[in-house]
């Protein structure tokens, strides 16, 4: 599917699943809101014979009594946008048929998503659904497009217009994007926090991570209540739906796009969203006839009536029991891992490695080009040292990436798995077992520091090659859940975990504190010795931003087996070092994600001018572009002020200088970012011809390059550099103007007051075409 056809087919997931009938006759309500009017669109592709009308219209004097007895009505963003919502309601009861339904869909003002930060739909503010608007007055509440109800009010509304019969399903993670639904009678029996994805109308002022919450607000009989969203059914003759759950896969594409329900007759089916879908559920049940054979023990199914079906099964979830024993018994924790990873390595033939195409082996491998260095790696470790095959490991004929926790149950004193629907060909088994304990740990913090995940990974000899096994993960994720076609739609509705935490710590603060400590870092460092806490990440990415612009003294940790070494140059020391120094000497700035612990040390320490790097935010340059640039073209007033170029740049030809001078023609200051060699080895699975000191020198000499910098190679994308640099435009070629990862990228700068612009590249040459006339020996 297209990317446009994928983001039009999400809310019609709302009522895919339910059981019309052929022939019925079908009304759509509409309130305005296209995400919700697909839906009319849903009715008709069931074979419906579907009319659509106005909330407004039908209510009207002129309107009513015109049209009845319909087999089913659906509504969804129309009550909220309704002026006499109980008045619309009435009218829709009296145009159903005898043995009709409504199906009312209606956001919840109450949803958890608003506590968690999401800004109300309709007045664009935090808490006003939460407070029932009691902060609006009348005169401004009549203009606003509608407001939304809680379930109590809206269950009112229904028994005053006649609907005395109403089931309630709660949906996550909204209404127009959902991805699970539950009957208000039943809870679910699993983690909810590796199934669903919280998506906001305004993610950017999102401070709580909803999926940690759902566990919480099952136990405390608040998980209803608080759902994002509602969608009620409410049958005139009380027949309703042999539903207790619906959880759906519609942004994996008409293939692989499947809804699993759990009945009420305590039967589980998956079924097809699409019919180009079909076939998966006939290679689900060979998968499990295979994984059987090989001694894997497997819920049994059976094909019927076009679904896939199996027994409910009571157990307790694989994740939850071994979460329950990691904290009752860490060796009998470890056990039970030694028997997944027993049933990993016996769920298919093991492959030999002479049979294994090497060059192939590693994920991106259609990227490489002649002259990668390391299209050899994995050939050189298959047929090298004991230490090295240990920790490559087994090859799977069929590797089911999905044989992990979260498809499976603790029943009867063993493992039983489920839903295996994929496997991929020459699969390393140790991708596998690292997927179930990535799953186990999830972010858990108390779990790590009981047993810390890396002594788990060296247990299993995962650590070795811990990146390639994130390679295959990440892009057999990425591709299912088309996540390079969503980028840009995820972006949007999807919160940014750097933006969650700068949010959740400016809460902890007075708005004095937080500038002085967080915004205002670099106050108070002139003529000042400059010390950095902390050697991980954090440090890397200050280092990346501003190590050119300030000179750090030293690198603080407490972790004494890093004294003495070095990063970027720059000596790793002991905290202690301060004592004997005069506090205004010297500025700290920490660069640690739990800082709390840092901050109390530095104050027993007697420091008190420090800061607190967040790398979410956007700090100025120490060195500001000037306000002209080089040459004649100065004089003219420009379209931007800093523009920003990436790219590698290797055998520098007339195309790249076509590129500076058009990019020169329309911005005071040019900024040149040059990729370095690891980089684009690892990236573009190439070696450059000019090594990156020669190619940066030939950039820097360029008269339209103001400023040539190297890109780091962890964070060298697009956000990394505009919250380095602050530029007003990026310029790229013209060949990434349709590609979905950088439209996403534009979308990201446009959000921010900056642009992209795409020029058009010199087809008679590129870097590409004069190395394949080298290697032709034409050149």
């Amino acid at each position: 599917m297209e990317t446009e056809k994928l983001i039009w087919e999400l809310p019609k997931g709302l009522l895919r699943w339910y059981n019309f009938h052929k022939g019925e006759r079908a009304l759509f309500v509409t309130g305005g809101i296209a995400a919700c009017d697909v839906l009319s669109e849903m009715l008709t592709e069931c074979g419906l014979l579907t009319d659509c009308a106005e909330a407004e219209q039908l209510i009207s004097a002129t309107q009513r009594g015109k049209e009845s007895f319909y087999d089913v009505i659906v509504l969804a963003g129309a009550l909220e946008r309704s002026r006499s919502p109980v008045e619309l309601l009435r009218t829709l009861q009296e145009m159903l048929s005898p043995k009709g339904r409504l199906l009312l869909g209606a956001d919840n003002r109450l949803g958890i998503r608003y506590f968690c930060g999401d800004r109300d739909a309709f007045t664009g503010r935090n808490f006003d659904s939460i407070e029932n608007y009691v902060r609006i007055n009348a005169a401004d509440m009549g203009q606003l497009e509608g407001r939304a109800y809680a379930r109590a009010e809206i269950q009112e509304m229904l028994e005053k217009a006649g609907f005395s019969r109403h089931r309630f399903y709660s949906v996550f993670p909204e209404l127009v994007r959902p991805q699970a639904i539950f009957a208000e009678d039943y809870l679910p029996e699993e983690e909810l926090e590796v199934r669903i994805f919280p998506q906001y109308n305004y993610p950017d002022t999102v401070f709580l991570e909803e999926e940690r919450l759902y566990t919480t607000l099952i136990k405390n009989g608040l998980f209803h209540t608080l759902a994002n969203g509602y969608l009620v059914e409410c049958p005139k003759d009380g027949t309703y739906a042999n539903m207790r759950q619906v959880t759906l896969s519609m942004d994996r594409g008409a293939e692989n796009a499947l809804m699993t329900l759990i009945r009420r007759d305590d039967q589980v089916e998956k079924r097809a969203l699409y019919e180009g879908g079909r076939g998966k559920l006939t290679q689900l049940m060979e998968n499990l006839r295979d994984l059987q054979a090989h001694g894997v023990k497997m819920v049994d199914a059976r094909l019927e009536n076009g679904a896939f079906v199996m027994p409910y099964v009571k157990g307790e979830s694989a994740t939850d029991y071994f979460r329950r024993i990691f904290y009752e018994d860490r060796e009998q924790f470890l056990k039970r891992l030694d028997e997944l990873w027993d049933i990993i390595l016996r769920s298919s033939e093991h492959v030999p490695y002479e049979n294994v195409d090497w060059e192939r082996f590693e994920p991106g491998w259609e990227k490489r080009k002649a002259d990668d260095p390391g299209k050899d790696r994995w050939r050189r470790v298959a047929s090298g040292s004991e230490e090295e095959r240990e920790n490559l490991g087994v090859i799977l004929r069929r590797g089911y990436i999905d044989l992990v926790c979260l498809n499976g149950f603790w029943a009867d004193g063993e493992l039983v798995f489920y839903d295996q629907e994929f496997y991929v060909e020459n699969l390393p088994a140790k991708v596998i077992l690292l997927r179930t304990i990535d799953l186990v740990y999830w972010s858990n913090t108390k779990m790590e520091a009981l047993l810390p995940k890396e002594q788990v990974l060296k247990r299993y000899h995962l650590d070795a090659y811990k990146e390639l096994w994130y390679r295959f993960i990440g892009s057999f994720m990425a591709d299912l859940r088309k996540e390079r076609e969503l980028r840009e739609y995820h972006q949007t509705y999807r919160r940014n975990a750097g933006i969650l935490n700068s949010n959740r710590q400016r809460m902890n603060f007075s708005e004095e504190e937080y500038g002085r400590i967080f915004r205002d870092i670099f106050r108070g460092t002139e003529g000042k010795k400059l010390y950095l806490f902390g050697s991980g990440n954090f440090t890397k990415k200050f280092l990346s931003q501003f190590g050119a612009d300030y000179e750090i003294a030293g690198i603080l940790d407490n972790n004494r087996e890093k004294w003495g070494m070095e990063m970027s140059q720059i000596s790793i020391v002991s905290p202690e070092i301060l004592k004997p120094l005069p506090a205004e000497s010297y500025k700290v700035i920490i660069c640690i994600k739990n800082y709390v612990p840092v901050v109390r040390q530095l104050k027993q320490l007697g420091v008190k001018n420090y800061g607190i790097y967040d790398w979410n935010l956007e700090y100025p340059r120490k060195i500001k572009a000037p306000e002209t640039g080089k040459g004649d073209e100065a004089q003219a007033p420009k379209k931007y002020h800093v523009g920003y170029i990436a790219g590698v740049f290797d055998l520098f030809h007339v195309g790249h200088l076509n590129m500076f001078k058009r990019a020169k023609e329309q911005c005071d200051y040019l900024i040149v970012g040059v990729v370095s060699d690891d980089s684009v080895m690892k990236n573009k699975k190439t070696m450059p011809c000019i090594p990156f000191a020669e190619r940066i020198e030939l950039v820097r000499a360029c008269r339209y390059v103001d400023e040539a910098v190297e890109i780091p190679a962890d964070y060298g994308d697009t956000d990394e550099a505009y919250r380095r640099y602050r530029f007003d435009v990026q310029f790229s070629g013209s060949d990434y103007e349709e590609d979905p990862a950088w439209l996403a990228k534009k979308a990201w700068l446009e959000k921010r007051g900056s642009e992209m612009v795409f020029f058009p590249y010199t087809q008679t040459t590129s870097s590409t075409k004069i190395k394949g006339m080298i290697e032709k020996k034409l050149l």
